[in-house]
């Protein structure tokens, strides 16, 4: 039997070395339809799908995928995996602030 690593987005290491750089624990989860990070933070479990905006703008959805624009790409298995999560929200980040953000470590500025 033979185990590939997940693709990791690009864009991943930097929002990790933020996350960690502020105090939160980080691990990596794998799976199909699973976030990418799960990150411990004051006390609080928060889960992140990590997108990469560059593959938002390639054509042809295959079925079942949901493109957000400048924002990348949900799987069929994301989209069904996250529709049906009764736990916290699932947040989809696409930069280290987002992922701050997400967490309650930094306010949003909008």
């Amino acid at each position: 039997m033979t185990f590939h690593a997940k693709r990791r987005d690009a864009n991943e290491a930097t929002i990790v070395i933020a996350l960690r750089a502020v105090g939160a624990s980080v691990l990596h989860l794998d799976g199909k339809g699973v976030p990418d990070l799960l990150v411990g933070y004051e006390g609080k479990t928060h889960l992140l799908e990590v997108k990469n905006p560059n593959q938002a703008g390639q054509p042809g959805a295959k079925r079942g995928e949901k493109r957000i624009k400048g924002r990348g790409v949900l799987t069929a298995e994301q989209v069904r995996a996250f529709g049906a999560w009764k736990g916290s929200t699932i947040h989809q980040v696409i930069n280290s602030d987002e992922a701050l953000v997400a967490i309650g470590a930094l306010r949003s500025n909008t």
